[in-house]
């Protein structure tokens, strides 16, 4: 018994650390950059409205895929989304 709360205690502290730790340094593009990765996947840069100062914040890719066949409305809005989020990541 006394090793299982050993161990679980244990499997906790390790589990905590792990979701603390940090996978790097964010990934910071310049206007030029994210501007070429949006157009690479048919979209348009557009500004948010913010000024922050960091190009992934303050612009946004929209309309990636406005012509393809069989997208709805919200799918095209989630797919902008997803977009844009890998965008803000560096992807």
């Amino acid at each position: 018994m006394r090793r299982l709360l050993i161990a679980s205690g244990l499997a906790a502290g390790l589990l905590t650390l792990g979701a603390c730790a940090t996978l790097g340094e964010p990934v910071t593009l310049s206007l030029a950059e994210l501007e070429q990765r949006c157009e690479q996947r048919g979209g348009i840069l557009q500004p948010t409205g913010s000024e922050t100062g960091r190009p992934q914040t303050d612009y946004i890719c929209r309309e990636a895929m406005v012509g393809a066949p069989g997208l709805t409305n919200a799918a095209r809005t989630n797919l902008n989304t997803a977009v844009d989020q890998s965008l803000r990541r560096g992807n």
